[in-house]
């Protein structure tokens, strides 16, 4: 005798299912907005950088170049691209033009370190950069008439830019943590909070107040890290 399928468990799957299909078509759909725009801005950003460098505009292009190491992400195809860029910039006027080069290293700088999340993007590049930028300054401030001695100047250049290259390894636990305690408080909260009807309980709160607690030890991570 074969058995035959319960109906009840069949509703229940097909509830569960339908209870859990605009949640996921909504997280799917924040997520490739926040992509898409990310992709769109560094395209718009690169764009404009060419355009400066071709009229001979170095320093804006340098502004754009770094927006667009800023807006990198996973799926952002031209960080590669503006990160060599503005390395080529500050190698071609290390010799006659210190004050561009530093500008540009900087800038690169400030754009890697700015991109980080679990890990450091071009962690070797950031190094070389923190190497390469202190003896570049103490060029332009001599340049400019400082008139500190250029030894200490470069002793103290060199201890400010030694900071460790890449993230802590907790830090980056805590990111991970983070916006994993954001998603499932926000999962928990529908699933528990929420019955079929559309009604809401209160046995969501607790997950909201997860979703609201993981997304703050998120978004301080990256802002403080």
């Amino acid at each position: 005798m074969s058995q035959g399928t319960d109906p009840t468990r069949d509703r229940s799957q097909a509830g569960a299912l339908a209870r859990w299909r605009w949640p996921l078509v909504a997280l799917a759909l924040a997520l490739a907005a926040m992509a898409g725009r990310a992709v769109f801005e560094q395209t718009e950003a690169l764009a404009r950088a060419r355009v400066a460098e071709a009229d001979g505009d170095a320093e804006a292009a340098i502004v754009e170049y770094r927006w667009v190491l800023r807006w990198a992400t996973p799926v952002g195809p031209h960080d590669g691209e503006a990160a060599e860029a503005l390395l080529r910039i500050a190698t071609d006027a290390e010799a006659q033009r210190p004050d561009r080069a530093a500008f540009a290293l900087d800038a690169l700088r400030s754009g890697l370190i700015a991109s980080r999340w679990l890990w450091q993007p071009r962690a070797a590049l950031l190094a070389d950069i923190n190497a390469r930028l202190p003896p570049l300054l103490v060029r332009v401030a001599e340049r400019r008439g400082d008139g500190r001695d250029k030894q200490e100047l470069l002793a103290q250049l060199q201890a400010d830019y030694a900071r460790p290259v890449g993230v802590p390894g907790w830090l980056s636990l805590l990111v991970g943590l983070g916006f994993c305690a954001f998603l499932c408080g926000l999962f928990g909260a529908w699933a528990r909070g929420v019955d079929a009807d559309g009604r809401w309980h209160a046995a969501a709160w607790p997950w909201v107040l997860a979703a609201l607690g993981g997304f703050a030890v998120w978004t301080s991570a990256l802002w403080f890290g």
